[in-house]
């Protein structure tokens, strides 16, 4: 039998449990403070279809779009499927450090089953294999974690934001005054007040992130004269620590 107390055994029980999840599911339970990025339809295309090409086994494809198309983009449950694989060796070599710096990745945001992942993975590595994921970890977090992401995204709707005066955005990003969507309960009217007055409460919940999970202290409350260079550095410094 089993010791449930023996961090291996515990890791074994929690990477039976996600591999049964539905992908997607397991972010139900992240951080409630960290802003949602919009998922688009050729996203959920891609989830779709990295689920699929792993379920008949071909790992490498699998692997391949998890790597390349959906961890860049902060998608969690594909940075932790970057690490299952690196873990379990398909679709890749084998390689537990590398794995638990995915997994350490995919619990930015603390999602319970991501967290218990990657808790039960280090507890099993040695002192050097720690120092080696250290390191990995952070160089991968520069790159796809959070904070950057937040960056990315400021900038984005930054440029959304000066299409109002056609200052900088190209003319398919001006949005015009007046738009009918539809949704499940028919059309609806959506102002460019609106539309813009939604982008900026998105920037605000981002800049809000950004200092909840750093030192960084953003003063100016007008989004349109941010620094975005400077707040862009300071994140970057503190991505050079451990938290």
């Amino acid at each position: 039998m089993s010791d449930v107390n023996n961090p291996i055994d515990k890791l074994t029980v929690i990477l039976a449990f996600l591999t049964c999840l539905h992908p997607w599911a397991a972010g139900a339970e992240e951080d409630n403070a960290f802003p949602r990025m919009p998922v688009d339809a050729k996203t959920l295309r891609v989830q779709d279809q990295a689920e699929e090409v792993y379920e008949r086994t071909d790992y490498k494809r699998a692997f391949f779009i998890y790597r390349n198309e959906l961890a860049p983009i902060g998608d969690k449950y594909g940075q932790y499927m970057v690490g299952f694989m690196y873990l379990t060796g398909k679709g890749v070599e084998e390689d537990r450090v590398a794995g638990s710096a995915w997994y350490r990745l995919a619990a930015e945001r603390g999602t319970k089953e991501f967290v218990g992942a990657r808790d039960g993975l280090m507890a099993t590595l040695d002192a050097e294999e720690k120092a080696l994921s250290d390191s990995l970890f952070l160089e991968l977090r520069k790159q796809y974690g959070d904070l950057v992401l937040m960056v990315r995204a400021l900038r984005h709707e930054r440029k959304l934001l000066d299409a109002r005066t056609g200052s900088r955005a190209s003319s398919s990003d001006v949005m015009p005054m007046t738009v009918i969507s539809t949704d499940r309960s028919g059309s609806r009217t959506t102002t460019g007040a609106d539309y813009y007055g939604r982008i900026e409460r998105r920037m605000q919940a981002r800049l809000d992130f950004i200092q909840s999970r750093t030192r960084i202290e953003i003063s100016d409350a007008n989004v349109m004269t941010l620094d975005l260079d400077s707040i862009e550095q300071q994140v970057s410094e503190h991505l050079n620590e451990l938290d």
